[in-house]
């Protein structure tokens, strides 16, 4: 149990990560469809964490404070303080956009990598997981080439769950 309640608590790091760094996005960028869809991933990345600490506490363990000084560092080397509110434009978007895309590829790899080794039931929960975060991955995907191609932000479409 303690192989799977560390394996637990590593994946609410990562979606606790994942909620600040899009929500942090949100704040900084202007475009309100670019809003629109960090705000829209932010609240799928802490629905996972509410998703996989109920699966903890039923393996009998607790989840740890997240650092704030780890996570502000973190942040930091990302979205610098001097950054501002709104201020965030395409070029810059792009560079955030690819690192959101590397961390939703490295939650993948996590959950599928960890489904199979995991048992049935924590399994199915990763593999659910794993799926919705292919869905962030190709929504960002969409973004950037948008983006990319001297477009517009394409958006966001939630991401339908079950």
């Amino acid at each position: 149990m303690v192989e799977i309640n560390h394996i637990l608590a590593t994946a609410i790091e990562f979606e606790r990560f994942g909620k600040e760094y899009y929500m942090r996005f949100h704040d900084l960028v202007g475009d309100t469809k670019a809003k629109a869809l960090m705000k829209g991933l932010a609240h799928d990345e802490e629905e996972h964490a509410e998703m996989l600490t109920k699966e903890l506490e039923s393996h009998g363990g607790m989840v740890g404070e997240t650092s704030t000084e780890v996570l502000e560092e973190g942040m930091e080397r990302i979205f610098p303080h001097k950054t501002l509110k709104d201020s965030i434009q395409t070029k810059d978007a792009i560079s955030a956009i690819k690192l959101g895309i590397e961390t939703e590829q490295r939650s993948i790899d996590f959950y599928s990598g960890h489904a199979k080794d995991s048992g049935l039931e924590l399994g199915e929960i990763f593999a659910k997981l794993e799926k919705m975060e292919r869905g962030h991955l190709e929504l960002l995907r969409e973004n950037l080439l948008h983006l990319q191609d001297g477009g517009e932000w394409y958006g966001y479409i939630p991401i339908l769950e079950g």
